[in-house]
């Protein structure tokens, strides 16, 4: 930051902070932040606005404290549990006039508060299988390591620009608020409407004409469906969620790069980058600098044979520390394998994947959303595959309904129509000769949009509740 102050470190709809100045702010709350906490404690962060966000990020590394964001958008019992499960001893939010507003935590409302976390950056809470959300922990320096393989590739030059309009609470927001400061470039904070309302997005884009531009493929779709033109100069950077060729398509007609990016909180961020150039031909790619991946099958053996499938493993840098006060499942899921490069300690995903004969890397899914339907063993997102390469699908999701009574149990589609045009009836038979009939949907529910998380995401929990009525 010393080094060019006078260049533009923030961008938004308050208007432009200098390094300089964005530097003076970061110590005054990084003053606060220790003055009102102890040494390696962690502090909660509620702030939608990204611009303070970003000061906030940086004030607790400058204190040598690790935060946790929690979403405005969670219900408050899901609130409470996640402070419960952290145990900050403090809260920050944002008053009216900007300023920040720091509130002590009861010791009642937390299991203990979280110590000995200097070296640890953030703790990042996801879903979990239990119903109990999970901390993944991640140290600084698997964030600085991962920070220097995203200015590599997919890459982000001194004086580039990256819109940020992710929440707090969804962890690749590190590297739109992070990765900019990072190279010396700047972080242009788009308005918080953004993230839901496609004409804001638009506007912020062409205004400010960012290098970089990422958003999950649920963002895309949405974008895509309200008549977003794209943004010619703009790389786009699309994770989250499996990019499918039918989304892929229209957004190489609509970008200056398009950037395929996969990665579990788990690796802090993103792991692997695919430059897409042929929208028929889509790839996990190759992990960022510093990192690797192999294929294993059940028993852990790594798999080198094109087109057998296997569980995605992780290792290298950025790897997270594991899971905060779950000693188990840490364990589980961050285990000692042999790798090509020997053994090392590496993440199990969870995610299948399979090698193609030109050696690039196809992603098949979650090893959980594979179901047995009355004996067949079924890919849900082959079925929404199907689906969304119909020219009038912008987006499917599939669940299934009555998974709990077997016999009864079947799918359940739901599919979103832009420009309308066609039926349920239409899209049966574009299914019959495509589908055999165990996969075919025995339901098929026209809707307008699909419900996201705040971290844009499909919903499909709530999908999943809501075909209990249907």
């Amino acid at each position: 930051m010393d080094t060019m102050p006078e260049h533009t470190a923030l961008e938004s709809s308050a208007g432009a902070l200098t390094y300089a100045e964005f530097a003076e702010q970061v110590r005054d709350l990084a003053k606060i932040l220790a003055d009102q906490s102890a040494d390696g404690s962690l502090v909660a962060f509620q702030i939608p606005d990204l611009a303070r966000a970003c000061v906030a990020v940086v004030a607790a590394a400058a204190a040598c404290r690790a935060f946790v964001p929690l979403s405005s958008d969670s219900p408050p019992a899901h609130r409470a549990q996640v402070l419960r499960d952290a145990g900050p001893q403090l809260v920050v939010g944002i008053e009216q006039d900007g300023t920040f507003r720091c509130e002590a935590v009861a010791a009642e409302d937390v299991d203990g508060y979280s110590s000995g976390m200097t070296d640890v950056a953030y703790v990042m809470y996801t879903s979990g299988s239990t119903g109990r959300p999970k901390g993944v922990v991640v140290s600084q320096q698997a964030l600085m390591e991962r920070l220097a393989g995203l200015a590599q590739v997919p890459g982000l030059g001194p004086g580039e620009s990256m819109l940020a309009m992710t929440a707090l609470s969804f962890d690749i927001s590190m590297a739109e608020l992070l990765l900019p400061l990072y190279v010396g470039g700047t972080l242009v904070a788009a308005p918080e409407e953004a993230r839901l309302d496609p004409s804001v997005f638009a506007d912020c884009a062409a205004q400010r004409r960012p290098e970089v531009v990422q958003a999950t493929p649920s963002f895309w779709r949405l974008a895509l469906a309200a008549g977003w033109q794209g943004s010619p100069t703009s790389r786009i950077w699309c994770g989250g969620e499996a990019m499918t060729s039918a989304l892929a398509e229209p957004l190489l007609n609509r970008c200056a790069e398009l950037w395929n990016v996969y990665g579990p909180t788990e690796a802090t961020i993103w792991a692997t980058a695919y430059p897409v150039c042929d929208a028929a031909r889509i790839s996990l790619g190759e992990p960022l600098p510093g990192s690797s991946l192999c294929i294993v099958d059940s028993e852990g053996s790594v798999i080198s044979k094109p087109g057998q499938s296997g569980e995605l493993i992780l290792y290298g840098a950025g790897l997270a520390d594991g899971y905060l006060n779950r000693a188990e499942l840490t364990a589980e899921r961050f285990t000692s394998l042999m790798t090509p490069h020997g053994e090392r300690t590496c993440y199990r995903t969870g995610d299948r994947a399979r090698y193609r004969d030109d050696a690039t890397i196809e992603f098949l899914g979650r090893m959980d959303a594979q179901i047995k339907l009355r004996g067949h063993r079924i890919e849900l997102g082959e079925i929404e595959s199907v689906l969304e390469s119909h020219p009038d699908v912008s987006q499917s999701v599939v669940v299934v309904r009555g998974a709990d009574v077997p016999e009864r149990a079947s799918l359940v589609a739901f599919v979103v129509l832009p420009t309308g045009g066609i039926t349920t009836q239409d899209l049966r038979r574009w299914l019959a000769t495509r589908l055999p009939p165990i996969m075919r949907p025995a339901r098929v529910l026209l809707v307008d949009e699909l419900p996201r998380t705040v971290a844009g995401k499909i919903d499909r929990v709530r999908l999943t509740r809501e075909i209990s009525g249907v």
